[in-house]
């Protein structure tokens, strides 16, 4: 019997593969909306992309990946970090109009997983 290949990834690298193809998204929307780009991206948006996803590919957490805002080491250069921060402050609001499900999905698993967080952390003072 033949085996098929699939192009479809594990579940646990769901959230890691999703993130792989926002950054570039949020980052083009910044540079449009910033550095008044059409159809392409500035220089220092083409250099924050390709950093961004060097970093990504890099990541330690793939498996199960969490959100980088939470995670307890940080993979970002200081200066570059500045930058990824100021992208998804000025983009993420503005993805409720171009990618509705995605912006709220992402509202509602930072808030459950920071929920989860604040148990784990009162339990452990419980005990």
């Amino acid at each position: 019997m033949k085996e098929r290949k699939t192009n479809k990834k594990p579940k646990e690298l769901k959230a890691w593969e999703k993130e792989r193809k926002l950054i570039p998204v949020m980052i083009r929307k910044y540079c449009r909306g910033n550095h008044g780009t059409r159809g392409g991206l500035c220089e220092e948006c083409t250099a924050l992309t390709e950093y961004a996803l060097f970093r990504l590919e890099k990541c330690p957490f793939k498996v199960n990946k969490k959100f980088c805002s939470l995670c307890k080491i940080h993979c970002y250069k200081p200066d570059m970090r500045e930058k990824i921060k100021d992208v998804m402050k000025w983009a993420g609001p503005r993805m409720i109009f171009t990618h509705p499900v995605f912006a709220f999905r992402h509202v509602f698993q930072m808030i459950s997983y920071k929920k989860k967080l604040k148990k784990e952390a009162k339990a452990k003072t419980d005990v």
